[in-house]
């Protein structure tokens, strides 16, 4: 409560100036107090001192008591001796002769002292000697009161004077803190305005040459600045919602223009699947006659070795272009995860053999050289490499890998496939980079560049096997390295499910 009372600048600035000049005037009244005190107490003790010696003068001689008694009965005068409140004539055993007034005090410690001095007591004893003896002690004494009329008259009219100081220094430090510090309030009251109203076109009103007169301009010039900005932001505010607003308008068209376009696309995509599929029909229904004559021919015999063999692939080509038909079907059910793996043992080595058989004529039209390796060492017909999968798939799959690298390649490159069985993986690498603006979307359907015929199907599609077979395919490529594709395995594929395998129908005859 005490500090909420003072919260106020103004209270504490009058309780300040009040409280110091309260305690100027009780420091003046004490000073002056005990000033008159020590003053009056040093006073009574000379005039006591002058007083005794001059009794003990006037005592008769030689020293009668009786005498000596009438002699202090008529000396003592109390309006002469203010500040003498007993009188006394001992003897020097210490019994009194003769006393006028009364006070406590020793009569041993006085006659051997000659003085007693204390808080409350002044006694002072002066010896009456006749013939170099001590016939008796004159005594006078004081009380010490510090309260007397006088000092007490002082204090009541310090009191009065130090109550009507501090009445007008209050008034004064109000009157004193109006003047001076009314534009601080109103300094105040505008920064509490325009905090609530946001209102930066308030000014303080005042204006001196004093610090008061240069923190009000300084405020005034920092509205002004706030102001200047206020109007800034609040412009460049409109001006952005207008062009959110453009924007979401723009962007709202183009958002309709790509919902058409998905929707033709996805029709189109529609009218694409049905006509493939038609075609597929028509394709194989052809097929039957390359895949069904040259069984025929071979079942007549009648047939050398070279026609044999040049049957023989006319049918497996027939084969192959069927594989090629029911892949486009098997490829739509592998985006939408509906495809079920048949598996069978698929010797990967020799799959290998037969895509480098079937591009020798693209190898010897580029230039190019296909190596493979096994294990860091080149490949044989001992080697094997068996994996859980479909033989036609898996054929596609690194058909489509093999020739993007082949392609790819310059004039006298190598093209490197790599079998390591310690970890499961097959890497086909070539020398140069693949674009930095497809690198990120290599697997992506539809992703080319450089090839008029390319349609961006076929590391899209090796993807999708890939993933059919949980195996892991990437790709890395650098300036320095070249492009390397791996795909990877799972040791699952590679060794448990291949022992309990049929090997594929297309290698029982190789």
């Amino acid at each position: 409560m005490f500090r909420s009372f003072f919260a106020p600048f103004n209270r504490r600035i009058i309780f300040f100036i009040t409280a110091m000049c309260a305690i100027a005037i009780c420091t003046v009244v004490l000073v002056s107090a005990s000033s008159i005190m020590l003053t009056k107490k040093g006073r009574s003790e000379r005039i006591i001192k002058d007083c005794v010696r001059s009794l003990a003068f006037r005592m008769p001689r030689p020293f009668i008591p009786s005498e000596a008694r009438t002699a202090l009965r008529e000396a003592r005068d109390y309006d002469k001796w203010p500040f003498v409140d007993y009188t006394a004539i001992v003897s020097p055993d210490g019994s009194i002769i003769a006393s006028y007034g009364s006070l406590e005090f020793d009569m041993k410690e006085l006659l051997s002292n000659n003085t007693i001095k204390n808080s409350s007591t002044r006694v002072v004893a002066e010896p009456i000697i006749e013939n170099g003896e001590i016939k008796a002690y004159i005594l006078l004494g004081s009380g010490v009161f510090l309260m007397d009329k006088g000092i007490t008259m002082y204090l009541l009219l310090s009191a009065f004077a130090g109550t009507s100081g501090i009445l007008v220094s209050f008034f004064m430090a109000k009157k004193l803190y109006k003047k001076m510090l009314q534009p601080l309030y109103d300094l105040a009251a505008a920064a509490k305005e325009i905090g609530v109203s946001k209102d930066y076109t308030l000014r303080v009103p005042y204006e001196s040459s004093d610090e008061l007169g240069d923190l009000v301009t300084h405020f005034n010039s920092m509205l002004d600045q706030i102001e200047k900005r206020d109007r800034l932001l609040t412009s460049h505010k409109k001006m952005l919602e207008h062009a959110v607003k453009l924007r979401t308008a723009e962007l709202a068209k183009k958002n309709a223009q790509l919902v058409l376009e998905v929707a033709e696309r996805e029709e189109a995509e529609m009218i694409r699947c049905e006509v493939e599929r038609i075609n597929q029909h028509d394709l194989k229904s052809l097929l039957n006659l390359v895949i069904g004559y040259p069984e025929l021919l071979l079942s007549k015999g009648n047939l050398t070795e070279h026609q044999e063999n040049y049957i023989k692939k006319i049918e497996m080509a027939g084969y192959r272009i069927l594989d090629m038909i029911n892949n486009n079907l098997d490829i739509f059910k592998m985006e939408r995860g509906i495809y079920k793996l048949r598996a069978t043992s698929v010797e990967l080595v020799h799959l290998l053999f037969e895509i480098q058989d079937d591009i020798t004529s693209m190898l010897t039209r580029l230039n190019v050289t296909l190596r493979i390796t096994f294990n860091n060492h080149p490949v044989s017909t001992n080697n094997t490499f068996a994996v859980a999968g479909e033989y036609r798939l898996l054929q596609t799959l690194f058909s489509n890998l093999i020739v993007n690298a082949v392609e790819a390649s310059r004039s006298d490159d190598i093209v490197t496939v790599a079998i390591q069985t310690d970890d499961q993986t097959i890497t086909i690498h070539n020398s140069t980079l693949v674009p930095e603006e497809i690198q990120e979307k290599f697997f992506n359907k539809y992703a080319t560049y450089g090839k008029e015929d390319g349609t961006g199907l076929g590391t899209y599609s090796a993807k999708l096997i890939a993933n059919a077979h949980k195996a892991h395919v990437s790709m890395t490529s650098t300036k320095s390295r070249g492009t390397l594709i791996g795909v990877e395995f799972s040791e699952q594929l590679t060794i448990a499910d291949t022992a309990n395998l049929k090997p594929a129908v297309e290698q029982m005859f190789m």
